[in-house]
């Protein structure tokens, strides 16, 4: 067969017929990335293949689907919750209008109130209150006395009887005696009421305090006053004043009609008054019980402390027997600043038949 066998037309008919059997394949397999030729008229079909060329860019547009892993909404909850605790610290600032009502005194208080820098330090230890007593019965009292590496002997004597009293202290050290004292008087409303004390030490003769109980700084009969024989000082006698020796006496006095007054920080004030003019408050401090060593072996004694109040002043420490009336069982004084005093401690109790 020859071409002449078709015609004249054959040819062109046959590439017609093998383009369009070449489009057909093309679209049956797919071939994206084919493109119509600029002179065809059907352009429009290669665009809608075009858009399909464009469809792989949509897994950008797919990436919200997992946007919940990547967006923080769940990190605000825990700040949140952090935030939440705040609250509580306002409801705490509502006690200050609890702190705030005292902060309101009345007209009253305003008018008598006293400034607290003006106040002095200890003002309520120099009210001195009105004790209940119990005396303790006439005994005698023997110590062992130490001072610094010295030892000796001391020796308590207490002698109530009837209306009046006396009370006695001898110290010795290496058979010298060191220290007398001796306190005389009655008995009133506050318990123990000295009338004369005297103190002899070696090479400084005997010294006295004189309580006029009669008179007072001014020479009237309706009160009463401290003098004394080596000093032209005077003072006021107030209720319940001692002497250096009597105050352990009416100290277990107090201490046995008020036993609540041994309690730890409890305290027992009084005037206390040696015999060179010199007198002031003291301040006994309970400082409860403790086991200490006397008469042989262990006692459970109430301590009681006295703190100086200004330089050179005198510090004691007390223990005294509640099984014995209160007497002291144990005592340390030391005066000056010195870090050297005298320290008793009981070697045994006479009582006169």
């Amino acid at each position: 067969m020859s071409t002449h066998d078709f015609g004249p037309g054959f040819l062109p008919r046959l590439g017609v017929l093998i383009a369009a059997a070449l489009l057909l394949h093309a679209v049956v397999l797919g071939g994206a990335s084919w493109v119509w030729p600029s002179n065809a008229p059907p352009p429009l079909p290669a665009a809608a293949v075009q858009v399909r060329v464009v469809e792989p860019a949509a897994p950008a547009v797919t990436p919200p689907a997992p946007v919940p892993p990547v967006v923080t909404a769940a990190p605000p909850a825990p700040v949140m919750a952090r935030v939440k605790p705040a609250p509580k610290p306002i409801a705490a600032t509502r006690v200050v209008p609890a702190v705030e009502e005292p902060v309101a005194p009345s007209a009253a208080q305003i008018a008598h109130a006293t400034p607290l820098a003006a106040m002095p330090a200890n003002a309520d230890d120099d009210a001195i209150p009105l004790y209940r007593t119990q005396l303790p019965p006439a005994s005698t009292l023997r110590y062992e006395v130490s001072r610094g590496l010295l030892r000796g002997t001391g020796e308590l004597v207490w002698r109530p009887q009837g209306d009046h009293y006396e009370l006695t202290l001898d110290f010795k050290l290496s058979g010298l005696t060191i220290l007398s004292q001796t306190s005389r008087g009655g008995f009133d409303a506050a318990g123990i009421a000295p009338l004369r004390f005297t103190d002899q030490r070696p090479r400084r003769g005997t010294t006295a305090a004189n309580f006029q109980r009669d008179r007072d700084k001014d020479g009237d009969k309706d009160g009463g006053k401290i003098s004394y024989s080596g000093s032209q000082s005077e003072f006021a006698l107030k209720p319940g004043a001692q002497d250096r020796l009597s105050w352990m006496l009416q100290l277990a006095a107090i201490v046995s009609a008020e036993p609540q007054l041994a309690a730890p920080g409890a305290k027992v004030v009084m005037h206390v008054t040696g015999s060179r003019g010199d007198a002031g408050v003291w301040v006994f401090r309970g400082a409860g019980l403790e086991s200490i060593d006397a008469r042989g072996g262990a006692i459970d004694a109430l301590k009681f402390v006295r703190e100086p109040r200004e330089a050179y002043d005198t510090a004691v420490q007390v223990w005294l027997d509640p099984k014995q009336s209160h007497l002291p069982v144990r005592a340390t004084q030391k005066s000056g600043g010195s870090d050297e005093g005298y320290e008793l401690r009981l070697v045994e109790v006479i009582e006169p038949n």
